[in-house]
Protein backbone atom coordinates (compact mmCIF):
# COMPACT_ATOMS: atom_id res chain seq x y z
CA UNK A 1 0.00 0.00 0.00
CA UNK A 2 2.93 2.36 0.82
CA UNK A 3 4.58 1.51 -2.42
CA UNK A 4 1.14 2.46 -4.66
CA UNK A 5 0.67 5.76 -2.50
CA UNK A 6 4.22 6.38 -3.41
CA UNK A 7 3.94 5.93 -7.16
CA UNK A 8 0.78 7.63 -7.29
CA UNK A 9 1.97 11.10 -5.72
CA UNK A 10 4.94 10.03 -8.24
CA UNK A 11 2.43 10.46 -10.55
CA UNK A 12 0.36 13.04 -9.97
CA UNK A 13 3.52 15.45 -9.38
CA UNK A 14 4.45 14.12 -12.72
CA UNK A 15 1.38 14.96 -14.29
CA UNK A 16 1.47 18.51 -12.43
CA UNK A 17 4.84 19.26 -14.03
CA UNK A 18 3.98 18.31 -17.39
CA UNK A 19 0.70 20.61 -17.21
CA UNK A 20 2.54 23.41 -16.23
CA UNK A 21 5.35 23.22 -18.47
CA UNK A 22 4.90 25.97 -21.40
CA UNK A 23 6.40 26.65 -24.73
CA UNK A 24 8.32 29.71 -25.00
CA UNK A 25 8.25 31.26 -28.52
CA UNK A 26 11.32 34.09 -29.00
CA UNK A 27 12.41 35.43 -31.98
CA UNK A 28 16.19 36.15 -32.86
CA UNK A 29 18.39 36.90 -35.85
CA UNK A 30 20.82 34.86 -38.22
CA UNK A 31 24.48 35.94 -36.26
CA UNK A 32 26.80 33.22 -36.90
CA UNK A 33 27.84 31.22 -34.48
CA UNK A 34 25.68 32.67 -31.89
CA UNK A 35 22.50 31.48 -34.23
CA UNK A 36 22.58 29.95 -37.54
CA UNK A 37 20.13 30.44 -40.26
CA UNK A 38 17.66 27.58 -39.11
CA UNK A 39 17.98 29.17 -35.36
CA UNK A 40 20.80 26.45 -34.16
CA UNK A 41 23.64 27.99 -32.89
CA UNK A 42 25.72 28.67 -28.97
CA UNK A 43 23.16 31.21 -28.04
CA UNK A 44 19.99 29.12 -28.72
CA UNK A 45 21.67 26.12 -26.96
CA UNK A 46 21.80 28.03 -23.75
CA UNK A 47 18.82 29.44 -24.09
CA UNK A 48 17.10 26.18 -24.64
CA UNK A 49 19.25 24.57 -22.01
CA UNK A 50 18.23 26.94 -19.57
CA UNK A 51 14.26 26.65 -19.88
CA UNK A 52 14.59 23.08 -20.37
CA UNK A 53 15.86 23.41 -16.89
CA UNK A 54 13.08 24.83 -16.12
CA UNK A 55 10.52 22.77 -17.51
CA UNK A 56 10.13 24.69 -20.54
CA UNK A 57 10.20 24.33 -24.13
CA UNK A 58 12.21 27.30 -26.99
CA UNK A 59 10.36 27.34 -30.30
CA UNK A 60 12.86 30.47 -31.87
CA UNK A 61 12.25 31.58 -35.15
CA UNK A 62 14.62 33.58 -37.07
CA UNK A 63 13.90 37.45 -38.46
CA UNK A 64 15.80 39.95 -39.84
CA UNK A 65 16.91 42.42 -36.78
CA UNK A 66 14.78 45.25 -36.21
CA UNK A 67 11.49 43.12 -36.90
CA UNK A 68 12.54 40.30 -34.65
CA UNK A 69 13.02 43.30 -31.87
CA UNK A 70 9.55 44.92 -32.52
CA UNK A 71 7.48 41.43 -32.26
CA UNK A 72 9.02 40.13 -28.93
CA UNK A 73 8.20 43.88 -28.01
CA UNK A 74 4.62 44.31 -29.60
CA UNK A 75 2.86 40.85 -30.38
CA UNK A 76 2.24 38.83 -27.04
CA UNK A 77 2.62 35.54 -28.90
CA UNK A 78 6.50 36.14 -28.96
CA UNK A 79 7.63 37.01 -25.17
CA UNK A 80 10.97 37.83 -26.01
CA UNK A 81 14.28 38.14 -28.46
CA UNK A 82 17.60 36.62 -27.97
CA UNK A 83 20.79 37.64 -28.21
CA UNK A 84 20.83 41.11 -27.32
CA UNK A 85 23.44 43.49 -25.21
CA UNK A 86 21.82 45.52 -22.30
CA UNK A 87 20.42 48.58 -23.18
CA UNK A 88 19.51 51.07 -20.55
CA UNK A 89 16.80 52.67 -22.83
CA UNK A 90 15.20 49.44 -23.70
CA UNK A 91 14.89 48.23 -19.56
CA UNK A 92 11.32 48.44 -18.68
CA UNK A 93 12.57 48.02 -15.19
CA UNK A 94 15.25 51.03 -14.75
CA UNK A 95 13.13 53.53 -16.52
CA UNK A 96 13.06 52.10 -20.17
CA UNK A 97 10.36 51.42 -22.42
CA UNK A 98 10.74 48.17 -24.52
CA UNK A 99 11.59 44.99 -22.46
CA UNK A 100 12.87 43.43 -19.10
CA UNK A 101 16.27 41.72 -19.23
CA UNK A 102 17.77 38.32 -18.23
CA UNK A 103 20.38 37.12 -16.19
CA UNK A 104 23.66 36.89 -18.64
CA UNK A 105 23.72 33.39 -20.91
CA UNK A 106 27.20 34.38 -22.52
CA UNK A 107 29.30 37.02 -23.85
CA UNK A 108 30.15 39.28 -26.63
CA UNK A 109 33.22 40.42 -27.46
CA UNK A 110 32.86 43.31 -29.53
CA UNK A 111 35.70 45.37 -31.19
CA UNK A 112 37.06 47.37 -34.59
CA UNK A 113 37.95 45.75 -37.83
CA UNK A 114 40.59 47.52 -40.29
CA UNK A 115 42.66 47.13 -43.19
CA UNK A 116 46.31 45.87 -42.21
CA UNK A 117 47.68 48.63 -45.03
CA UNK A 118 45.49 51.15 -43.42
CA UNK A 119 46.42 54.25 -40.65
CA UNK A 120 43.63 52.96 -38.36
CA UNK A 121 44.54 52.80 -34.59
CA UNK A 122 42.52 53.89 -31.22
CA UNK A 123 42.94 54.34 -27.53
CA UNK A 124 40.44 56.15 -26.81
CA UNK A 125 37.16 57.05 -28.70
CA UNK A 126 38.42 60.99 -28.96
CA UNK A 127 40.80 59.02 -31.65
CA UNK A 128 37.79 57.62 -33.66
CA UNK A 129 36.66 60.94 -34.53
CA UNK A 130 38.94 61.11 -37.95
CA UNK A 131 37.52 58.49 -38.92
CA UNK A 132 34.28 56.84 -41.06
CA UNK A 133 32.97 53.41 -38.90
CA UNK A 134 30.65 51.15 -39.78
CA UNK A 135 27.58 49.76 -37.69
CA UNK A 136 25.04 47.46 -38.63
CA UNK A 137 21.46 49.33 -37.93
CA UNK A 138 19.51 48.95 -34.93
CA UNK A 139 22.15 47.03 -33.47
CA UNK A 140 23.79 48.76 -29.84
CA UNK A 141 26.89 49.34 -29.72
CA UNK A 142 28.94 51.14 -26.53
CA UNK A 143 27.32 53.24 -24.13
CA UNK A 144 29.62 55.96 -24.96
CA UNK A 145 30.58 55.20 -28.74
CA UNK A 146 27.03 55.42 -29.04
CA UNK A 147 26.09 58.53 -27.34
CA UNK A 148 29.33 60.13 -29.81
CA UNK A 149 27.37 58.86 -32.58
CA UNK A 150 24.14 60.45 -31.62
CA UNK A 151 25.61 63.85 -31.09
CA UNK A 152 27.12 63.96 -34.06
CA UNK A 153 31.12 63.41 -32.29
CA UNK A 154 31.36 60.28 -34.87
CA UNK A 155 30.52 59.65 -38.51
CA UNK A 156 29.37 56.13 -38.99
CA UNK A 157 28.07 54.36 -42.05
CA UNK A 158 24.87 52.33 -40.82
CA UNK A 159 24.33 49.23 -42.92
CA UNK A 160 22.31 46.29 -42.89
CA UNK A 161 24.49 43.48 -41.76
CA UNK A 162 27.88 42.68 -40.34
CA UNK A 163 28.71 40.91 -43.81
CA UNK A 164 28.20 44.16 -45.66
CA UNK A 165 30.22 46.16 -43.33
CA UNK A 166 32.98 43.79 -43.75
CA UNK A 167 33.09 44.05 -47.11
CA UNK A 168 33.06 47.56 -47.08
CA UNK A 169 36.04 47.72 -45.06
CA UNK A 170 37.62 44.99 -47.48
CA UNK A 171 37.27 47.46 -49.95
CA UNK A 172 38.18 50.68 -48.84
CA UNK A 173 34.69 52.32 -48.66
CA UNK A 174 34.96 53.05 -44.99
CA UNK A 175 38.18 52.35 -42.13
CA UNK A 176 36.82 50.46 -39.93
CA UNK A 177 33.85 49.04 -38.36
CA UNK A 178 32.18 47.55 -35.27
CA UNK A 179 31.56 43.56 -34.94
CA UNK A 180 31.94 41.19 -32.48
CA UNK A 181 34.84 39.00 -32.52
CA UNK A 182 33.66 35.59 -32.81
CA UNK A 183 31.39 36.55 -35.61
CA UNK A 184 33.78 38.01 -37.88
CA UNK A 185 36.08 35.21 -37.23
CA UNK A 186 33.18 32.78 -38.25
CA UNK A 187 32.68 34.77 -41.85
CA UNK A 188 36.50 34.41 -42.82
CA UNK A 189 36.45 31.16 -42.05
CA UNK A 190 32.70 29.80 -43.53
CA UNK A 191 31.93 32.30 -46.06
CA UNK A 192 34.11 32.44 -49.27
CA UNK A 193 33.46 35.60 -50.14
CA UNK A 194 34.50 37.35 -47.13
CA UNK A 195 37.26 34.70 -46.59
CA UNK A 196 39.19 36.17 -49.67
CA UNK A 197 39.76 39.39 -47.46
CA UNK A 198 41.12 37.44 -44.51
CA UNK A 199 44.88 38.63 -45.15
CA UNK A 200 43.75 41.76 -45.46
CA UNK A 201 41.85 42.43 -42.51
CA UNK A 202 42.81 42.52 -39.24
CA UNK A 203 40.45 42.70 -35.78
CA UNK A 204 42.36 45.80 -33.75
CA UNK A 205 43.44 44.99 -30.13
CA UNK A 206 41.92 47.39 -28.44
CA UNK A 207 38.20 45.72 -27.42
CA UNK A 208 35.42 48.32 -27.42
CA UNK A 209 33.42 46.26 -25.51
CA UNK A 210 32.55 42.91 -23.51
CA UNK A 211 28.58 42.52 -23.42
CA UNK A 212 26.67 39.72 -21.54
CA UNK A 213 24.49 38.19 -24.11
CA UNK A 214 20.49 38.38 -22.88
CA UNK A 215 17.27 37.68 -23.43
CA UNK A 216 15.11 40.55 -23.88
CA UNK A 217 11.22 39.68 -22.35
CA UNK A 218 8.40 41.26 -23.34
CA UNK A 219 7.32 43.94 -20.71
CA UNK A 220 4.41 41.97 -19.66
CA UNK A 221 3.17 39.70 -16.73
CA UNK A 222 3.86 36.76 -18.89
CA UNK A 223 7.10 37.93 -19.92
CA UNK A 224 8.57 38.60 -16.17
CA UNK A 225 7.54 34.60 -15.30
CA UNK A 226 9.33 33.57 -18.41
CA UNK A 227 12.14 35.75 -17.56
CA UNK A 228 11.82 34.35 -14.09
CA UNK A 229 12.16 30.71 -14.82
CA UNK A 230 14.90 30.93 -17.30
CA UNK A 231 17.12 32.90 -14.69
CA UNK A 232 16.36 29.94 -12.46
CA UNK A 233 17.10 27.27 -15.29
CA UNK A 234 20.74 29.12 -15.75
CA UNK A 235 21.33 28.10 -12.33
CA UNK A 236 20.56 24.53 -12.42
Amino acid sequence: MLKSTCFLAAAAALTAAVAQAETVQLTTLEWPPYVNADASGTSTEAVSAAFAAAGDEVVAEVLPWNRAVNLAAKDPAWLGVYPEYYDASADAENGGDRCIYSASFGTSPVGFIYRKDSAFDWSTHEDLAKYKIGVVQGYVNETRFDAMVADGSLKVDAGPTDASNVEKVAAGRMDAAVIDRNVFEHMLSSEPRLAKHADALAFHEAPLATHDLLVCFENSDNGRAARDRFNGGLGS
